[in-house]
């Protein structure tokens, strides 16, 4: 789909960035994980929202809190004796982009679960997609995940995301919503492993279906 010769990486602490063609920008959260832990089953959830363009704040609102979310629920264990990968994806406001986006993820079996876009227009144009392909898509950026005043967060939430970030930032309107929604999406996949033993996309379907 895309053409690599642009393609350049970097690393910020525990991050890998990958520039691609449009800049489009993955972001897969690297977890920490024991010899022993290294072997469980992994599941993937899918993050879309604007890396670039003129809504970027969107987007480096949300990561810290996804960031913070995932980095937890693994250090408690994951869910179900699975650990937790989070696969990032920039769709820069765009609809097309984010069409890309919504295509690549359902691609990959591994991904039971997207939370995105944030745009009303990107939202619109991906909803379908998810629900041709079964996979469970929470869409943000409007109730219930809509933004928050952030001198309403409270302090033990603040300090925690400020200190996955890499200079100390503050988290936005769209972090505590986006937090919040990750734990939701724990309790679900929680409840999925219990009543099914496993926790794959026909499986969570089956309990939480299409958002």
């Amino acid at each position: 789909m895309w053409n690599g010769a642009d393609r350049g990486n970097w690393v910020i602490g525990n991050w890998v960035i990958t520039q691609l063609p449009n800049y489009a920008i993955t972001i897969f959260l690297l977890t920490v994980v024991t010899a022993c832990a290294s072997v469980d089953p992994v599941i993937k959830i899918g993050l879309v929202a604007p890396f670039e363009g003129a809504q970027r704040a969107i987007g480096y609102d949300v990561i810290y809190s996804a960031r913070l979310a995932v980095r937890e629920i693994n250090q408690a264990g994951g869910i179900g004796g699975h650990r937790v990968a989070l696969v990032a994806l920039d769709d820069s406001g765009d609809p097309e982009l984010a069409r890309q986006t919504a295509v690549a993820l359902a691609a990959d079996p591994a991904v039971v679960a997207v939370l995105g876009h944030w745009l009303p227009e990107t939202t619109a144009v991906t909803t379908p997609l998810y629900a041709q392909a079964n996979l469970p898509f929470i869409p943000m950026g409007a109730p219930p995940f809509g933004p928050t005043d952030p001198a309403t967060m409270p302090a033990d939430f603040v300090a925690r995301y400020t200190a996955v970030t890499p200079f100390d930032e503050q988290p936005g309107p769209y972090a505590a919503s986006t937090y919040a929604a990750f734990q939701r999406l724990w309790q679900a996949l929680a409840e999925v492993e219990r009543q099914h033993g496993r926790i794959d996309r026909a499986a969570v379907m089956m309990v939480i279906g299409n958002q």
